[in-house]
């Protein structure tokens, strides 16, 4: 089916990440000067942008499938969309197995697009 929808009809969306270590919360380490170095991506926000001209957040929610996701779009109009997210992502880290630290600033990340094609389809009476 693919990245398909009908007009009027409630679409869910969800913030999916590259990777294993790369998710909010997914800790990755690594050696550095002979340390063991945990480093902690911590989602700060999130911003859903329909390709329609109308987004949602910035929120702290990752979205969801149907019938529990809370970042959902209704399409007005048929055609072809290109829906994206934006990530605003903050970081933690620990040496040795220490206690995690907050690291200073943040990267904000802005996922490819993907296309929807937003159909509409019509009634009929058969007999």
């Amino acid at each position: 089916m693919g990245n398909r929808t009908l007009v009027n009809l409630p679409n869910y969306f969800t913030a999916d990440f590259s990777g294993p270590g790369y998710g909010p919360d997914e800790v990755r380490t690594v050696t550095l000067l002979g340390h063991k170095v945990q480093i902690k991506p911590v989602l700060k926000s999130n911003t859903f942008h329909f390709g329609d001209g109308s987004s949602l957040g910035p929120t702290e929610s990752r979205g969801g499938g149907y019938p529990d996701g809370d970042v959902k779009h209704t399409y007005e109009q048929r055609g072809t969309v290109k829906a994206s997210v934006t990530t605003v992502y903050g970081g933690q880290f620990a040496v040795d197995g220490g206690k995690f630290t907050d690291l200073p600033g943040s990267a904000t990340i802005t996922g490819p697009a993907q296309p929807i094609q937003v159909l509409e389809a019509t009634g009929r009476l058969v007999r």
